[in-house]
């Protein structure tokens, strides 16, 4: 049975709505806000201390972090932001869960015999996930892009099941009358979200995290569903390397590896910067631009890792 806690904080970045919710000594806190990826790092530390100003953090509070997936630049930093909040309160351990189980706990009782939880990405694109009503996963890693012929093969097993349709922000316009197709669709919600200690605590799959031991964006944060490696922000067999260097690779191994990633970092900047100079931007141009900025986030990630890593054998 799951270990209760009176305090808790609970924080979600996977999308524009920002999640930040807690009881701390019988005081109960939340907020769901909109914010633009751009200035998101501008207007969420005075809007976080508004809220977490009135908390008392005498006994710390257990720390549950939604960990994608999402639009990656919002989850890196918002939590960014958040895990040097609660590092200054002198708490290192944090538990990760999926953002489509913790969007679900802050949706409160399910009525109908599922949940699908959409997390918007690009244009028309969507990561989704089944639930059941005690926020469980039962079949995630789904990710969906237009056109929606296939739709119907991601959700084999469910189809005809009463469903509740839930997102974080407005969305899905063009998606719910596909999923309306699929489901006995009960209702679709964007809002009315709260925080539910119960809920949270009861929480299954979360894992928990020293955040002062290992690089928390680096190794948990969830890969987007289901995106061939040209979209991955992190290759997997770089982590895998990564995580390997810290016993087996040599200084002289850790350098021509950032050699390379450096090479790499410097080749898609000078390609974004063609891309975003181009007079004439093409839906094809938005794609690639896209998908070069991550790549470029991931690379510059690795160069991060890796050189506190060189640093650690010094």
């Amino acid at each position: 049975m799951a270990e209760n806690f009176k305090n808790i904080l609970v924080f979600d970045a996977s999308s524009s709505n920002i999640f930040f919710g807690g009881e701390c000594a019988g005081k109960t806190v939340f907020m769901a806000e909109n914010f633009e990826k751009s200035k998101l790092s501008r207007f969420l530390p005075e809007e976080f201390g508004k809220i977490a100003g009135t908390l008392d953090f005498t006994e710390l509070p257990r720390v549950i972090i939604g960990n994608g997936p999402g639009a990656f630049t919002g989850i890196k930093t918002g939590t960014a932001f958040f895990l040097a909040y609660i590092y200054s309160l002198g708490i290192k351990f944090v538990e990760t869960v999926s953002s489509f189980s913790f969007i679900s706990a802050c949706s409160g009782e399910c009525a109908a015999e599922i949940r699908i939880v959409l997390i918007p990405f690009n244009k028309g694109e969507y990561f989704a996930a089944v639930l059941d009503k005690n926020d469980r996963i039962l079949r995630g890693d789904i990710f969906i892009k237009p056109p929606y012929d296939n739709i119907s093969s991601f959700f084999a097993g469910f189809a005809g099941k009463s469903a509740e349709i839930v997102a974080p922000v407005e969305c899905g316009g063009e998606i719910n009358p596909e999923l309306e197709r699929i489901f006995s669709v009960r209702n679709v919600r964007f809002d009315g979200f709260s925080f539910d200690c119960a809920r949270f605590n009861a929480l299954s799959g979360t894992k928990k995290v020293d955040i002062t031991a290992e690089p928390y964006i680096v190794n948990h944060v969830i890969l987007p569903a289901n995106l061939n490696s040209d979209g991955n922000f992190y290759v997997e067999v770089e982590l895998r390397e990564a995580k390997m260097a810290q016993d087996s690779f040599s200084r002289e191994e850790i350098q021509e590896k950032l050699k390379q990633l450096k090479e790499e970092h410097s080749k898609l900047n000078e390609r974004s910067g063609e891309l975003s100079s181009k007079k004439v931007f093409t839906p094809a141009d938005e794609e690639e631009l896209n998908i070069v900025r991550k790549k470029k986030l991931r690379a510059k990630d690795m160069i991060a890792y890796l050189e506190n890593l060189m640093k650690s054998k010094e």
